[in-house]
């Protein structure tokens, strides 16, 4: 197979135009159109703007032939040429020559961007990094969870915004996209400030997986109702009063939660979350009453189900139990009988997390109350509210509790629930768990293990057999540090000796003079490391450093803070740097001149809001750049004795530079077929956006991955595999654009202001990545994707996009559609709200999106300076009649008759998504969904438009065939690649187009397993 590629490659190089400075047949066809109609202007006489076309040549690997060539396109597809005094070409063959030249061109910026059909050497990008630290150190928690992003935040409220949250990839730079791939070899490129970003990464996930502190406590916490006092979290006068007054041994539920707090129970005493991030066992007691009720109007549940009650996580920090960090970790079946019953999940819970319980499928009217019910089912006993004007204050605001006293008593026969208890147990396997062991082992280190441990560490995190001579270096660093702190010319870490702090509580926007300020607590840090963690505050505080700092030569040394917010440091009475004020963890660098000998340091320091971080380094004569704090979130300082804390910290800082050195950075891939161990690794970033697991490590040294019962077997065990939401997610926002939603969301007030209110762009994304996962999990029929019976929906999204209450919860739940307008993902909010503009929609851009993703028939792009639409559009009522007169632009016409039909369909969908009938324009025109395609098929609305899809399976299966090859091998696909297509798209229909099936052709195709 490799011969014949081979061969087909020498074919193509006869036919494939790379650039020769040779005559182009194409472009020679071309000049005779020039020369009739252009050397007035351009020719031997006259060289309008230097240019001559009857010398102008045809080698397009030159940069300034290929510019010419363009100019003159782009000078004919706006009109300007020929001046409008001279003679004019006819239209049919202006239009054959802009065809036949567009044609040309579009194959030479193909050929300059071709790789040659091999995949570039390429960065990890930010997500891939994110995962593999996670992977390689063995880290957990909310910060590296599929899909996790770090939320922008204005901490200070001065407009300024930054990244929140632990992800230690929160402040890169977004990666650069090749048509929504960020995995593209060429476009990651590596600069100096991303490479200072992936130190700090490396060490602040290092300093994350390392436990150097005593075994916490494991001891169960119970908590027991109440859960909640008076009203708070939202709780209705119902669950007040039978709390307080009938049942104080339970807290009672008669609705599903669905926003703010109602519906959410959590113990008081977590109101901060928990202490410690670990593992938990969470044990709740509850009982279900009434599932077979009569009060089914007022009260609607579906009572052939039983209840259903989910155990939720939610950050403390972040909007706490209603805010946009909650989500479901476990959903248990609760019978609604009326007897106790008890649940448990063992789940990870960072620390400031939060468990929370919640009903999912109980009823749910905003205007529930006791009063109502009363009046239904109890009306002799049901008392109208008395006047407001008639009756004192405190006899009116009784009057709700009144009727929930009554109702209590009279006996609630709707459906509820009752939570009784809730468990907290720590689950601690080992101590120090292994991220630690990994690297450091389960003893005191000795030089003898040094070697040792960076080696296996290095063939983890290289993902390759490594020797120990191309760990040799990393291995002399870390002995020097051991043994001498001054060796090699780089200070040990830990310098500032007597380190002391004091802590100050405060709201200021710049330094206070600490000193004329009285301290709330103060302490030494013995290991010689600046932390702000001895704060024990999350914001509105100030902390000030002291200590002796020793410099091994007089000379001129160089001081490096990022902190957030405001702080100064002083060494030897002298200004160093100063970054004061509020602002995020930008960087500030200052020099002073210093002697040899010991200096007192100072460090001032506040944080006004959250997030908050303070890094401190320095360099000078003899001093390589070396920290001076510990990183901002690390969990502890490191204690022990000396030598073992000096110990860890050189290895620290060998790790440091095997995760910043290039074979951890960047998948090195051999020519011709992949070795097993690359092989390894192109499938787990394929599926987990992560580096391989033991079993793919022990399958390449054995050899066995290619062979292709091996390989099927891997890619099921990896797919059922929680990492696999990696692929899962990314690969559908790659594939959809959804990388587009929130570059032009909807406006914030009018009738979109449910849209930013509700948080609904995050549940957009959701929405179209469980679609696709449910496809790939029951190896579903591709063609569900166009259409389907079924959808994904929570209680937001089925109530403000669909116009549906009878979808509870906020969890993603398939449900049938009951619509053929609806179904698939053609027409789902989150790729309707990526194809508009924020303000209206454009057959345009969906029409663009449509041919490029569904069907890979992409257009040409429009000719540059081009209006978007016609100038004069005094007449045009509606978008169609806005695009017949821009459709009348010579230069716009053949593209257009292609693009719009496939837009128009989609009109009746608003800017976000929901159904109507009517435009918002003046005179609420009404939208006319019919279409005439290129070919001339007329088609009525988006039923048909979608049949007309359905039809055209094979289009929509080469398409997404080319889509999934690319970002399982990160290059763009060439001319090469259409013979390995055609066999996996022929192998793929011949089992009825199956997503499941794709992904195993695409990982077992020659594409795939050649670099």
């Amino acid at each position: 197979m490799n011969r014949l590629r081979g061969i087909a490659f020498l074919l193509l190089l006869a036919v494939w135009p790379f650039g020769q400075a040779r005559a182009d047949k194409a472009l020679e066809a071309l000049k005779p159109f020039l020369r009739t109609h252009c050397l007035e202007c351009h020719g031997p006489d006259k060289q309008k703007n230097e240019i001559r076309f009857d010398t102008l040549g045809t080698d397009l690997t030159d940069r300034r032939t290929l510019e010419i060539w363009q100019d003159a396109l782009d000078q004919l597809n706006l009109g300007e040429m020929p001046p409008k005094k001279a003679a004019q070409p006819e239209r049919a063959d202006t239009a054959k020559f802009i065809d036949a030249l567009s044609a040309r061109l579009e194959l030479a910026y193909a050929q300059r961007k071709s790789t040659g059909g091999q995949t570039v050497i390429r960065r990890l990008n930010r997500l891939e990094l994110r995962n593999t630290l996670r992977d390689l150190l063995y880290l957990k928690g909310a910060a590296y969870r599929p899909g996790a992003v770090s939320g922008l935040v204005d901490n200070n409220g001065n407009g300024r915004v930054e990244r929140k949250g632990n992800d230690p990839v929160r402040l890169f730079p977004e990666d650069e996209l090749d048509e929504g791939f960020a995995n593209i070899g060429d476009r990651l490129v590596m600069s100096d400030f991303l490479l200072k970003l992936t130190l700090g990464a490396a060490e602040e996930t290092l300093a994350a997986a390392t436990h150097t502190g005593p075994k916490p406590d494991t001891a169960p916490r119970v908590f027991t109702a109440p859960f909640v006092q008076g009203r708070k979290l939202g709780q209705r006068t119902i669950e007040t009063v039978a709390r307080e007054e009938f049942d104080k041994e339970s807290d009672l539920l008669t609705q599903r939660y669905y926003e703010g707090g109602d519906g959410r129970l959590m113990p008081r005493e977590l109101g901060g979350g928990v202490r410690i991030s670990g593992r938990y066992r969470v044990t709740v007691e509850v009982s279900g009453h009434n599932q077979k009720h009569p009060w089914d109007e007022l009260a609607k549940t579906d009572q052939s189900k039983s209840f259903e009650i989910g155990l939720h996580l939610a950050d403390t920090r972040n909007g706490g139990i209603g805010g946009p960090t909650s989500h479901a970790v476990e959903v248990w079946q609760l019978p609604g009988d009326g007897k106790r019953r008890t649940f448990s999940a063992e789940v990870w819970i960072d620390d400031t997390w939060t468990p929370w319980v919640g009903w999912e499928n109980g009823p749910y009217d905003r205007n529930f109350r006791a009063e109502r019910l009363v009046e239904q089912y109890y009306p002799t006993q049901f008392k109208p509210r008395p006047d407001r004007k008639s009756v004192p204050k405190e006899v009116y605001d009784a009057w709700p509790v009144e009727m929930a006293r009554l109702l209590l008593k009279m006996g609630y026969a709707g459906p509820h629930v009752r939570l009784y208890s809730l468990k907290l147990e720590p689950l601690i396997d080992q101590w120090p768990p292994r991220s630690h062991t990994a690297l450091y082992g389960t003893g005191p280190v000795g030089e003898a293990d040094v070697a040792k441990l960076l080696q296996t560490f290095a063939t983890r995190a290289w993902r390759r057999p490594v020797t120990a001579a191309e760990v040799a270096p990393y291995v002399q660093l870390v002995r020097s540090m051991m043994e001498d702190p001054k060796a090699g010319g780089n200070k040990a870490l830990g310098a500032i000796k007597q380190l002391k702090y004091r802590v100050y509580h405060g709201k200021w926007t710049k330094l206070p003079e600490f000193d004329q300020l009285k301290p709330v607590a103060a302490g030494t840090l013995a290991g010689g490391l600046i932390d702000i963690h001895p704060a024990r505050k999350p914001e509105h505080y100030g902390m000030v450093f002291e200590g002796r700092l020793e410099t091994p030569v007089a000379g001129e040394y160089e001081f490096e803070i990022a902190s957030d917010d405001g702080s100064r440091v002083l060494v030897g009475g002298q200004k160093a740097v100063e970054h004061d004020g509020l602002h995020g963890a930008s960087i500030r660098r200052g020099k002073v001149e210093l002697t040899k000998g010991t200096h007192v340091i100072r460090l001032e320091y506040f944080a006004y809001g959250q997030p908050n971080s303070l890094r401190l380094a320095w360099s000078g004569p003899g001093i390589a750049s070396m920290p001076l704090s510990v990183t901002h979130t690390a969990p502890e300082q490191i204690v022990g004795n000396p030598d073992e804390a000096r110990a860890i910290r050189a290895l620290q800082a060998g790790y440091t530079a095997l995760l910043c050195s290039p074979r951890f950075l960047y998948l090195r891939e051999n020519t011709g077929d992949l070795d097993t161990h690359a092989l390894a690794s192109r499938l787990s970033y394929f599926l987990w956006s992560s580096m391989p697991d033991e079993t793919l490590f022990r399958l390449a040294a054995e050899n066995k991955l290619r062979e292709p019962a091996v390989m099927r077997a891997q890619v099921e065990r990896m797919l059922k595999d929680p990492r696999a939401e990696a692929f899962e997610q990314n690969f559908t926002a790659t594939w959809l654009r959804l990388d587009k939603l929130g570059k032009m969301p909807p406006e914030k007030g009018g009738p979109f202001r449910f849209y930013h209110d509700r948080r609904m762009e995050p549940m957009l994304s959701k929405q179209a990545t469980a679609f696709f996962a449910d496809v790939l999990a029951r190896n579903e029929r591709i063609s569900s994707f166009i259409h389907s019976d079924h959808t994904f929906l929570n209680a937001h999204i089925a109530r403000w996009m669909y116009g549906r209450d009878d979808v509870p919860g906020e969890r993603m739940i398939r449900v049938p559609t009951g619509d053929p307008r609806r179904g698939g993902i053609l027409t789902m909010p989150a790729v309707m709200t990526a194809t508009a503009n924020g303000v209206d929609t454009s057959p345009i851009v969906r029409g663009v999106w449509l041919l490029e993703n569904i069907l890979g028939t992409p257009p040409s792009p429009p000719p540059p300076d081009v209006e978007p639409l016609s100038p004069d559009l005094s007449k045009a009522k509606t978008i169609r009649d806005q695009l017949e007169l821009h459709r009348k632009h010579e230069a716009c016409a053949s593209c257009h008759r292609k693009i719009d039909p496939m837009g128009f369909a989609f009109e009746n969908f608003d800017p976000v998504g929901r159904w109507r009938t009517h435009y918002r324009t003046d005179g609420r025109p009404q939208i006319d969904p019919t279409t005439i395609l290129s070919n001339g098929d007329q088609l009525a609305d988006i039923v048909a438009f979608k049949q007309m899809l359905l039809n055209r399976e094979p289009d929509f299966a080469r398409c997404l065939t080319e889509k999934m090859l690319t970002y399982a091998t990160g290059r763009r696909l060439e001319p090469l690649d259409r013979g390995e297509i055609n066999r996996i798209t022929t192998a793929l229909a011949e089992n009825g187009n199956r997503l499941r099936d794709l992904v195993h052709l695409v990982a077992t195709s020659e594409i795939f397993l050649q670099k």
